[in-house]
């Protein structure tokens, strides 16, 4: 029997020493030196991040610049920028001080309220009309010599930042970087993370579930992971006495037509890493479909920004008639869940093909290259231009409003265990997100985490109680244990077929969540999806037990973020923000005007006010 007080600090010696990656060639020598420093005395008197997006870092950062505490930052991709937040196309939200613009933290809490149906918490809207402005300047406009990141974004002629409108926005607000903003903050604050003494980044790690223990009075803590070498397969397991952060991203990948690009991240992780530990979840039904993605036969979906439509794009039918006024007086700057609504209407007119259209062929055709370099550049990749052709689109899964249940400060019910961006239910999007908000709350959410884990009356008692934990509980050991002594496969062959499995499942999966957990639902269609995909979370685990690899935990979490996500759906029947359903028996009906009487049918259009 292994003794966790001596044993397992050993281990997680040797294991520390085993996360020395090389992580590119001008990195190499400061992620050695942060991790040395750290070993030099407890190594499990640190806190992880799970994800390397805005979220991860913001916490990262703030934990270790300003409170002077290691940080290990784990991502599962090859680079710290392979992250959602890297693929934002539109900004981020900030504050215009023109007087003219007519901007106020008022304002945008009213412009977040509106979009998210009514049911946003407004402690936590409140927070990010606060508290987001400093945070940009903290860790994103840092002109100084310190630690946090000076992203590069456009300004104009006098030096002004250059703020945008995005549709349901009061003011023009959003800071970009042409149409690839996202891409400008990744790639600086995930170098400033790198160059931090205080934070190790850890690449190609996949986390498979959290180490978790219950005290006297069955509180449960989390006290570290056990991870995956993505490539090498190599298991490990973490300690932390500072506590955990799941800030891996959203689950948009789960669904047949999404905007997140493919691969490991947005297949839900958060989610099923939080579901699987007993940590709270809520609002998962509220998936957010963006209404404009680019549709070309045999292609994954490509996100054509919000900004678009901000500056004047029309949308089209078939026949080329402009409909949006049909199912809202803001016609294409309505909420997104709206207008993705009145997209999908339209596509289910035809039988095949497409039937609308983005137009923004009536501006400047230079300006429009100036302004939207990527997009143009991948429309002409696919002998199409911005400026000349209408562009087919369709919804997507974009981006999950709920997620694990937080306070404003990112806590969970599980004490040591946090979470923040997209991974994370604050109550911030309520029914539906706000266009750019999302940038905005990984950094504020993000640095929140980062400032409760630093203060001795928070943080410092919840170390204190891990401290405790992680000397006495043999139940976090066993689970250690477990996972060190998980078979492998002896051969290529029995990988290999479970990899295959696993790529079969998920196809199927994908199938199932657009088709009948998407973007309008029906409670027959939910109770299909809730028994189909609880067959798949079984063979999902049968596959993982058999052969650990990226492959097999990615549908193992999807599954269980699937299931989370249809009964949740299934189980609120009340349609607003992102969650549509259409009820079909008279006690469905009754069930639904008993608790909901703010819809109307405009147009033939579902309207949720």
């Amino acid at each position: 029997m292994i003794s966790f007080s001596s044993a397992m600090r050993n281990a997680v010696l040797r294991d520390g020493r085993k996360m020395l990656r090389k992580i590119g060639h001008s990195t190499t020598t400061n992620v050695k030196r942060s991790l040395s420093t750290h070993l030099s005395s407890d190594p499990t008197d640190r806190l992880i991040v799970i994800g390397s997006g805005v979220a991860g870092c913001a916490s990262a950062l703030i934990t270790a610049e300003k409170h002077k505490m290691p940080v290990t930052l784990l991502c599962a991709g090859s680079l710290p920028t392979d992250c959602n937040s890297f693929w934002a196309q539109g900004g981020i939200i900030y504050r215009n001080y023109d007087p003219a613009a007519n901007d106020s933290a008022a304002s945008l809490v009213a412009d977040v309220q509106r979009a998210g149906a009514g049911l946003c918490d407004d402690g936590a809207v409140w927070k990010l009309a606060l508290d987001g402005p400093d945070r940009v300047r903290q860790l994103l406009l840092d002109d100084t010599e310190g630690k946090y990141a000076n992203v590069p974004f456009d300004r104009t002629p006098s030096g002004d930042l250059s703020c945008c409108l995005e549709a349901s926005h009061a003011a023009p607000r959003i800071i970009h970087f042409a149409d690839h903003t996202g891409k400008a903050i990744t790639e600086h604050i995930t170098a400033a993370a790198l160059n931090h003494p205080l934070i190790t980044v850890v690449t190609d790690t996949i986390v498979t579930d959290l180490i978790t223990a219950k005290t006297e009075d069955n509180t449960i803590v989390c006290l570290g992971t056990n991870t995956l070498h993505k490539n090498t397969g190599q298991r490990q397991s973490l300690i932390s006495t500072r506590g955990t952060v799941l800030a891996s991203g959203g689950l948009g990948g789960i669904y047949e037509h999404s905007t997140n690009p493919s691969g490991f991240n947005a297949l839900g992780s958060s989610t099923a890493l939080a579901t699987r530990a007993d940590a709270h979840t809520s609002d998962l039904e509220y998936v957010q479909f963006h209404p404009t993605a680019l549709q070309i036969p045999g292609e994954s979906c490509f996100l054509l920004t919000e900004a678009l439509r901000g500056e004047g794009a029309i949308l089209r039918d078939g026949s080329g008639r402009a409909f949006a006024k049909d199912f809202h007086p803001d016609g294409e700057l309505a909420p997104r869940d709206i207008v993705a609504r009145g997209v999908f209407n339209e596509n289910q007119k035809v039988d095949d093909g497409n039937n609308v259209f983005l137009d923004i062929t009536h501006r400047d055709a230079q300006w429009l290259k100036g302004r939207f370099p990527s997009i143009d550049n991948h429309l002409q990749q696919r002998g199409m231009d911005i400026t000349k052709d209408q562009l087919p689109i369709t919804p997507a899964a974009h981006y999950t409003c709920g997620g694990v249940t937080t306070d404003l400060e990112g806590c969970t019910n599980i004490v040591g265990l946090f979470s923040a961006g997209e991974a994370a239910r604050t109550g911030l999007h309520g029914g539906n997100r706000l266009a750019s908000t999302s940038l905005l709350e990984g950094l504020v959410y993000g640095g929140a985490v980062g400032d409760y884990v630093g203060r001795p009356e928070q943080g410092g008692l919840v170390h204190q109680l891990l401290r405790e934990r992680l000397n006495t509980s043999q139940e976090a050991a066993d689970q250690i244990n477990q996972w060190k002594g998980k078979y492998s496969p002896k051969n290529t062959t029995e990988s290999a077929s479970c990899k295959q499995g696993a790529s079969e499942l998920l196809t199927k999966l994908k199938r199932i969540m657009w088709d009948h957990v998407g973007v309008v639902r029906t409670p027959i269609g939910l109770t299909y999806a809730v028994d189909k995909i609880a067959e798949i979370k079984d063979e999902a685990i049968e596959l993982f037990e058999k052969n650990a690899s990226s492959e097999t935990v990615g549908i193992r979490d999807a599954a269980y973020a699937g299931e989370a996500v249809a009964k949740a759906a299934l189980a609120n029947r009340v349609s607003a923000g992102a969650h549509c359903i259409v009820l079909e028996g008279p006690e469905d009906k009754v069930q639904s005007n008993e608790a909901n009487d703010d819809s109307e049918e405009i147009g033939g259009y579902l309207r949720l006010r």
